[in-house]
This record gives C-alpha cells, structure tokens and sequence, in this order.
C-alpha cells in the first residue's frame, strides 16, 4: 500500500449485506479507494447463512428472484447456468442450495475487483471488531486480536445476531435449569458450525422454535441418516406454509390509501386472498411493506407485533415444497411431534435431559426425555440485550440507540446510525436486520441489494475524505 491518502471504507461484516455493499464500492469507485472486509470466522461471501452446508439446505426463494442486482434480474441464473455449473442448468423456479449461492456471492466479489479501477482495492481482515472510537478525520475500529483501523466511513454489515436462550420461569426448578444452557446437551445457535454434525444418528431431539431454521435442521438431519425422534415446540406450534405455483397479481386497492390501523389493513388483505390466492396477495403487497410499516403509529406495530406477527411470518417466510413435503413425512411416520406451548423447565438426567411443556391453550404439562435441546428460534434483534463487546461498546458511547420495539438500531432514511440524542451520524452506517424496526422488510436478498447499493453510493457521493496513512492487509481470495 503505497498510496497514504487514499480513503478507507471499513465493512465490518462478511455475509451478503457487507459483500455487496464491498461490490458496489469496487464497481462504481472512480478514484483511489481502500475497503477493508472484517469478517471473523467465515470465508467473505459466505456468513452463517451460505457456508458450506448439506445439500438440503435450500434457499427459501425461488433461483428466478436470487439476482444481486435489481436491474438485472437474469444475473443469477445466468452465473449459475452459464459459470458455476453448465452441464446442470437450473430452471427459474428451482430452490437450489444455499452453499452454490454462498459460492456465487465469492464470485461477485472476485469479479468485481479483478474489474475495478487502478487505485480502487479490496481487503480482508479475519478479525473480530470489538470498538470503535470516532474522531472529525474518521473512526477506529479496534480488534480482539489488538490491532487497530482507522476508517475514513464504517458500515455495520452485522447480519442476524444468534438467537437468545428460550425463556424460562423463574423457580427452583428451573433456576437449575439456566445451567443446562451452558452444558453439552444444548445447541444455543442451530447454525454454529459444529451444531448439526454434533448430533447422533439414534438422539433424541427437541428443537425450540417452528420457523424456516427449525424446517431447514429437519431435512438436513434426514440428509445425515438421523433415525430418532423429534419434538418441536413453539409458541402456537406454526410451521411456514409451503411455496406454490401462483401467478402474480396487482392488488385491488391502495394500501397506503387505508387508515394507518393493523385491523382494515388485515381484512382488505383477507379479502384479497379470498378473491384469489393468497401468495399472489402477500407478494403482491410486498413493495408497500417499508411505508405502511412507518405509518403505522407505535401502538399499531405493537399489536402486530402481538397478535399478528407469528401468522404474516409463515405466510410471507415460506418454505421449499420439498422441504415442507419431507417435513409432513416426518409428521406422518410420528417421528415428529409439533407441539403449541413453551418451556416450564428443564434438567438434566445423566446422559439425558428431562424438559417439561406448558401446553398452550390448556395450560397442561407434557414432560418429553430427549438427548439434546437445539435453539432454532430466531435471532436476538433487541440491541438493548446483545453482550457483544462492540454493540456493547458502541452503545455506552451513545454512538448508536436501539429502536423502541427491540427490533433493530435507529438509522436516518438513507442507513446513517443514530446516536443517543437521534443525530445521523457522518461516519458509521448499517444495512440488513438492524433497519428491521425502520423498514420492517429488510432481511431478504431483495431488500438488502438495493440497499447495499444505495450506501455505497452515499459513501462515494460524500467524497469519502482521506485517512491517516493505512496498515497493509491481505489481499482477499476467494
């Protein structure tokens, strides 16, 4: 690195939101730019959720709507059809496996720096942000191994954070139970990289949560031979509807037109899906999300997020027909067992653990014996609660405030983070899950492209004002 005054754009992040906004970066730079990937376990592209996983994790998206780029909406279909695997096309419905998207997110990323402009360069960091401190000519990031990076602008790619451990009451009981969540029977995030390959073919299991994660572990666990018995249990014991044919349709309504209330909004919806199908309805009111999501005063979100939130997730969230239809064999054989209630306790028996079930509508206790417990609830979005040392750092700075849901960070409308006293900031910026309690639609490929998109843009439209002189890195390989 011989360029002193060349800008630093720091991505802390490696998952898809942190590698488009580096692709973008790298496509649209017109003059000498540095940008430095952090990601600290995963090779960058991939993040927890396109690594190298069995073949029946499957993108939860048909192949058709899997398109980095907006404007291009072929792209991903064309890579894969045409570079990663020629002799095997893949039709525009398919659900294909999460691990050839991860490859194709690595691609992007060679891709684009092979074509990027003299002076424009890409680094990585296998390293864990653990601070950052902001000054007027820019902000350093400081890492768990010791080392430090100043930044001339840094983008919080976070991704999903893990998922909390499930609730439990407080007695006597169950207050030796809070030790069973740091023994070997629990799996405390389903994704860890050891998690699935830790479980014996002949175990016993019991996942905690309904969602896409909990589908996704049971056709993988059928993928690897397991032969025991599943429980799972969630709070109304949902499981995501299945993808279906269904031909796109344009509403019959305005819905920024209804009055700012959850209840009219739900009926015209209900009514839609009456007079149609109702995934044509729900994809149909997918672009009006963001809005009728921020007109929504905070009393209305709180009763969605009450009494309607688990129904709009496993419409909107739906599953692969193969892995909903692998999913009811399994209910069909008794090999799994779904069940509405929560957690009253657990404890452990030896090589066993003993989990008592309050059922949900009768209040009635079902006590199961598994070998191991999988927490395959969603993620901890309440920033209040996360322990990471660099949420926790930021948040005694005052440099970012969680949103009042427990759903995300506060951000301006182009991604800049609020402070404590709501200021935008000029130096650290976010995409992906932390805009959820702003835009509500902000976890998926569609959402996070274009705004990936849009941050590198604000980044090089502000000039992007040059660092101190920078420390070499490793250039990436992907």
């Amino acid at each position: 690195m011989t360029n002193s005054k060349r800008p630093t754009i720091a991505i802390v992040g490696g998952g898809f939101s942190g590698s488009m906004v580096a692709v973008h970066l790298l496509r649209q730079a017109q003059g000498p730019l540095r940008i430095v990937l952090i990601e600290r376990d995963d090779a960058p592209g991939r993040g927890v959720a396109y690594r190298d996983q069995p073949e029946r994790h499957l993108l939860n998206v048909r192949a058709e709507a899997m398109s980095a780029f907006p404007a291009s909406p072929d792209h991903f279909l064309d890579w894969v059809n045409n570079t990663y695997s020629p002799c095997h096309p893949v039709g525009t419905k398919e659900f294909v496996p999460r691990r050839i998207y991860g490859a194709y997110i690595q691609w992007l990323l060679a891709d684009a720096q092979s074509r990027a402009r003299r002076g424009v360069e890409l680094s990585v960091r296998h390293d864990e942000a653990v601070g950052i401190a902001v000054a007027a000519d820019g902000a350093t990031i400081r890492f768990a191994r010791g080392r430090r990076l100043h930044a001339s602008r840094v983008v919080l790619a976070l991704g999903n954070a893990g998922p909390a451990d499930p609730p439990l009451p407080v007695d006597a009981e169950a207050a030796s139970s809070e030790a069973f969540f740091k023994g070997p029977h629990y799996l405390a995030h389903a994704w860890s990289k050891s998690g699935l390959y830790a479980i014996g073919a002949d175990e016993d299991l019991l996942l905690v949560g309904s969602g896409l994660t909990a589908l996704d572990w049971l056709a993988a666990l059928q993928e690897t031979g397991h032969r025991g018995h599943i429980h799972l249990v969630s709070r109304r014991g949902l499981l995501p509807q299945p993808h279906r044919p269904a031909h796109p349709q344009a509403l019959s309504f305005d819905p920024l037109a209804l009055p700012p209330r959850v209840r009219p909004l739900l009926r015209r919806l209900r009514a839609e899906s009456a007079a149609g199908e109702w995934r044509s309805a729900i994809d149909a009111l997918r672009p009006y999300t963001p809005a009728l999501w921020q007109r929504l005063p905070p009393a209305e979100q709180r009763r969605f997020l009450r009494h309607v939130r688990p129904f709009w997730e496993i419409h909107r969230h739906r599953a692969p027909p193969r892995i909903a239809d692998r999913v009811e064999e399994l209910v069909r054989s008794g090999r799994l067992q779904v069940t509405a209630g929560r957690l009253g306790g657990i404890c452990e028996h030896g090589g066993s653990v003993e989990v008592r079930i309050v059922r949900r509508r009768s209040g009635g206790e079902l006590r199961l014996n598994v070998h191991r417990v999988v927490n395959c609830t969603g993620p901890e979005s309440n920033y209040r609660r996360l322990n990471h040392p660099l949420i926790v750092n930021l948040r005694e700075q005052g440099l970012i405030e969680p949103d009042a849901l427990g759903l995300g960070l506060m951000t301006d409308a182009n991604g800049a983070l609020l402070d404590r006293n709501g200021a935008p900031s000029d130096l650290l910026f976010t995409l992906g899950p932390t805009r959820k309690g702003e835009l509500w639609e902000t976890t998926a490929v569609p959402e996070i492209r274009v705004h990936a998109q849009a941050i590198a843009r604000r980044l090089l439209a502000s000039g992007v004002p040059a660092n101190r002189s920078p420390q070499p890195e490793v250039a990436i390989s992907v």
